[in-house]
């Protein structure tokens, strides 16, 4: 088992987290996070026994029990993460947390909104929309060297020398390459006309993914798509599933209703305008979707958010 290393004891993991009092911010199921020092991380050595309600943020979270284990609810799947496993928890997901009695973890919080102009972006957060459970039982190739990210973060963050953040986010990208790499080595395109020449594929559907991102709020279709890039409907679907998770239009209801949060956070429109502008042609539609999402209406989202700013 990995456990605190020698030269770091609990009272100096607890010290470098003095500037915040422990006081979560909530608005109704949306919190906002604290990072360390008005920086984009914190890192926290958790050892009490407290669970959290129904909540999301725009935080990436990761969670690594050292002792004991935690039960993680992510929309609606539970994860019983045990120590020395790893659960990503990915920015605005409806997620509650239950603690046991005795234990303790560490609790990753990374702003990553400002790597979105990074090649590859695109791709990475097409692995992100969904939880990310590594054991070494379900993921015995990649297990150690995604651990080893991990221990290297925690070791910066605690040891808290110069630079630290920057060694940080260092090692998150390093952790972000490693599983793009893993996810693209399991790709199975033996059926596809792409057998033998998987890097064209990738890069085919990393374009597909990039394009959709930047122009989801226009007339998207399966059929235009799925031209565009030579393959048949049905072998598109399947390969765009295997790729980001996602079939094709859940992919785009998710990536339009992530544009409208934003909209109803940072601008004063109608409901019935972001609606158009994230081209839902049917604010019933648009309504049913979000609520499906994210657990509330556009307008109970609108005003959880307006209270938390």
């Amino acid at each position: 088992m990995h456990t605190i290393p020698e030269d770091i004891d609990k009272s100096e993991m607890y010290k470098v987290n003095l500037d915040y009092n422990g006081e979560r911010e909530m608005s109704d199921f949306l919190e906002t996070i604290k990072y360390r020092n008005n920086s984009a991380l914190r890192i926290w050595y958790n050892d009490i026994s407290e669970s959290y309600d129904m909540h999301w943020h725009n935080t990436l979270e990761i969670i690594v029990p050292v002792e004991n284990y935690y039960d993680v609810t992510i929309n609606k799947e539970l994860y019983h993460v045990n120590p020395d496993e790893i659960l990503m928890i990915p920015p605005r997901s409806l997620h509650s947390i239950q603690a046991p009695e005795n234990g303790a973890r560490f609790v990753y919080l990374f702003d990553i909104s400002f790597l979105s102009r990074l090649n590859g972006y695109h791709s990475i957060m097409s692995l992100l929309n969904h939880p990310v459970y590594i054991t070494r039982n379900n993921s015995p190739e990649l297990y150690d060297e995604v651990y080893l990210h991990f221990t290297n973060m925690k070791n910066d963050y605690f040891i808290n020398q110069e630079y630290c953040d920057f060694l940080i986010y260092s090692s998150l990208l390093r952790l972000f390459a490693t599983l793009g790499r893993h996810h693209i080595q399991q790709l199975d395109i033996s059926e596809s006309s792409f057998a033998g020449k998987k890097q064209e594929y990738v890069n085919k559907f990393l374009n597909v993914v990039k394009y959709i991102d930047m122009h989801y709020s226009e007339d998207l279709s399966l059929e235009k798509i799925s031209a565009a890039c030579g393959f048949s409907k049905f072998h598109f679907s399947r390969l765009f599933k295997q790729y980001t998770g996602f079939t094709f239009c859940d992919y785009l209801n998710y990536r339009r209703i992530s544009h409208a949060e934003d909209l109803l956070t940072n601008h004063d429109c109608l409901i019935t305008e972001i609606a158009l502008q994230s081209d839902f042609s049917s604010i019933s539609t648009f309504n049913r979707l979000f609520k499906q999402l994210k657990g509330c209406s556009p307008t109970e989202y609108r005003a959880k958010s307006s209270h938390a700013l």
